[in-house]
């Protein structure tokens, strides 16, 4: 199937692998990479493959979240808006899609990269992975669609909680939080996810769909009626100045440690 610069789809039978791919970048989403995503969704759309699985390049980052270099361009309202619009629409196809999704973490998963997990179906990861919502380190909080994902699959309580701490949870943790939906040792994780896809694109897509279809009906996947309130808050805490300041304290921690002997 189709590549990009920093995505690729690649099938095995049935199964379409969506692979972010940008190593310089710690697969993080730059602005081009979100058009990328709804480009390859637009494929994935029309294909006949019965499952998708969604991966990050490499074993120690499935996605950083935002690329903060490339972003830190936007500075006004409007633009924080406009970038927060598009990528929630993205992670909303995701979410939609009419077959099964599995997120195969295969490294840590962090703010916008949590987000990612979260608008898959089926979220299986390596054990030594780490994940958190913790946009909050740097001013700002959830913005494309996690919050309302999230809270569905832990609850009130536990969400709130880890969206305002930022706490960051190991792999059994965010399993045992129901984050996770499996957890798998590192050297049988490629092996794992690759069978459990292989199940699933065994039986009649109609059936597959269909499942899919009940269970979204039930459970929604992605509440547009929601984006507006949401992005708008977003793009508030985006231009303001804590944010900035926070990202800034952050290059300053992470030049500090590169220093050091």
């Amino acid at each position: 199937m189709g590549t990009g610069r920093g995505v690729r789809i690649d099938r095995d039978g049935l199964v379409a692998v969506l692979t972010i791919d940008r190593p310089e970048a710690r697969n993080a989403i730059s602005r081009a990479t979100m058009q990328e995503l709804s480009t390859a969704l637009d494929e994935l759309e029309g294909s006949p493959a019965r499952v998708l699985v969604v991966t990050g390049a490499g074993h120690r980052v499935f996605v950083a979240g935002g690329d903060l270099k490339e972003l830190a361009t936007i500075r006004t309202y409007d633009e924080a808006a406009a970038m927060a619009e598009t990528m929630r629409s993205v992670l909303d196809r995701l979410a939609t899609l009419p077959v099964p999704v599995i997120a195969a973490v295969n490294g840590d998963a962090y703010g916008g990269g949590a987000e990612v997990t979260v608008a898959c179906d089926i979220r299986i990861a390596a054990d030594d992975v780490r994940c958190a919502f913790n946009q909050v380190a740097l001013g700002i909080m959830p913005a494309w669609g996690g919050i309302e994902r999230l809270t569905a699959l832990v609850g009130r309580g536990r969400a709130l909680a880890l969206m305002t701490t930022g706490r960051v949870l190991g792999a059994d943790a965010a399993l045992e939080l129901g984050l996770f939906d499996e957890v798998v040792p590192r050297d049988k994780f490629e092996t794992h996810w690759r069978e459990v896809a292989e199940q699933i694109a065994r039986a009649p897509r109609d059936a597959l769909v269909g499942i899919k279809a009940a269970q979204r009906a039930a459970f929604p996947a992605a509440r547009p009626d929601l984006a507006g309130p949401a992005i708008a808050s977003f793009a508030h805490t985006w231009i303001a100045d804590d944010h900035w300041q926070m990202v800034e304290e952050m290059d300053q921690r992470r030049r500090a440690a590169r220093d050091r002997p």
